[in-house]
């Protein structure tokens, strides 16, 4: 079963994601609504990708991103901001565009695969 981090701040896109995710069988890890918790989870769990909103609780999602690319976890930015908002070292990630549809986010995991 495929492990997806979700961080996401936004109460009813994280519970449409997680019920997306779940649906497909998907364990989702989260969703996560503070960055604090959002780094502690990618430096401790062991997930095959992650889904990242690039504003979380008024910060930014670089340093999550980062951990994540150190790790070799494969994650996509979920958001309404553009390519030029993205974590500089990241702009060349996959972007699922805020509004997004099922398809999209069930594309994009199951891009990522198995571990």
């Amino acid at each position: 079963m495929q492990r997806i981090l979700v961080i996401e701040d936004e109460f009813f896109v994280a519970a449409h994601i997680e019920h997306v995710l779940e649906g497909e069988g998907v364990e989702v890890i989260g969703p996560v609504g503070s960055l604090q918790e959002a780094m502690q989870l990618a430096c401790n769990e062991a997930v095959d990708g992650a889904l990242l909103d690039v504003n979380i609780d008024g910060g930014r999602i670089d340093a999550v991103a980062e951990i994540l690319a150190r790790k070799q976890i494969p994650f996509v930015f979920v958001t309404a901001y553009g390519r030029d908002n993205l974590p500089p070292a990241h702009r060349g990630v996959t972007i699922v565009e805020k509004p997004f549809t099922d398809a999209d986010l069930i594309r994009e995991v199951r891009r990522f695969g198995v571990n």
